[in-house]
């Protein structure tokens, strides 16, 4: 069920709008053949009511969810930014080779992070990317390491070590919340509710006699409209709504510069 994260966003949003659709007119043609008698309406509108209604409950749970989730990646995005940052300034106080090794593995690190969000959509470009900042975190501590052996007093002062870990903290949480997802279930629950709603509606139209096209297509429009929102919220790398990288690209640049 995982893999529906890797479909592009498009086809299952467009997927579950023409299911909607199709819904809906099958709703519209069972409505205006089988009219509900008077003394049953009240029954049937208050349960259309209460099914749309839990489908806008479900699809506001989900964007608080999923819009919640997007926040946390932008402001991991800054908080490691600020971590490399604060790393390569501290490292300009260490003496040779370890400034150097320090500030070409942040330098490194830094490159890779941004080609693993640009690239990382492929699953084995992700991984190959992984492992070399995986390695590259290997050299900055190995950098650290030689550090406190040259200059233990230096190195506590500048406070290189914890920065260093704060670097490397933020690498594993940015890895463990890119794999963090709202559950496929809850998603294949949405898509089923959205299409139910959208068949309750068209038997809604259809007890009302004509035939309502555009209301049809608004209200589904509409109703997928917010169900693309949420799950492009859980895609950062897909769709329109993207992590903004801008604090490592404008460290990356100050890094060059420097």
């Amino acid at each position: 069920m995982q893999a529906i994260y890797d479909w592009p966003i498009w086809i299952s949003i467009v997927t579950i709008f023409l299911l909607s659709l199709g819904a809906s007119e099958l709703g519209f043609r069972y409505g205006r053949s089988h009219q509900v008698p008077e003394s049953e309406r009240a029954i049937v509108t208050t349960i259309r009511t209460s099914t749309i209604g839990l489908v806008a409950l479900m699809l506001g749970f989900s964007f608080v969810i999923t819009s919640g989730r997007f926040n946390d990646r932008s402001r991991l995005v800054n908080d490691e930014a600020n971590a490399i940052g604060t790393c390569y300034l501290r490292a300009g106080l260490l003496v040779e080779p370890a400034n150097s090794q320090i500030r070409t593995a942040l330098r490194r690190y830094t490159d890779f992070r941004l080609a693993s969000f640009e690239r990382g959509i492929d699953p084995r470009e992700f991984e190959r990317l992984a492992d070399s900042m995986h390695a590259t975190l290997a050299v900055l501590w190995a950098g650290v390491t030689q550090a406190v052996g040259a200059d233990r007093q230096l190195v506590i002062a500048s406070q290189i070590v914890p920065a260093a870990n704060e670097v490397i903290d933020l690498s594993a949480t940015r890895e463990w919340i890119r794999r963090f997802h709202m559950p496929p279930s809850v998603v294949w629950l949405l898509a089923m509710s959205i299409i139910v709603c959208g068949a309750m509606t068209g038997h809604a139209l259809g007890e009302a006699g004509p035939r309502h096209v555009g209301l049809m297509l608004g209200f589904n429009l509409l109703i997928v409209m917010v169900a693309f929102v949420v799950l492009d919220f859980d895609r950062p790398r897909r769709g329109l709504i993207r992590v903004d990288q801008t604090p490592l690209i404008q460290l990356r640049e100050s890094m060059r510069s420097s």
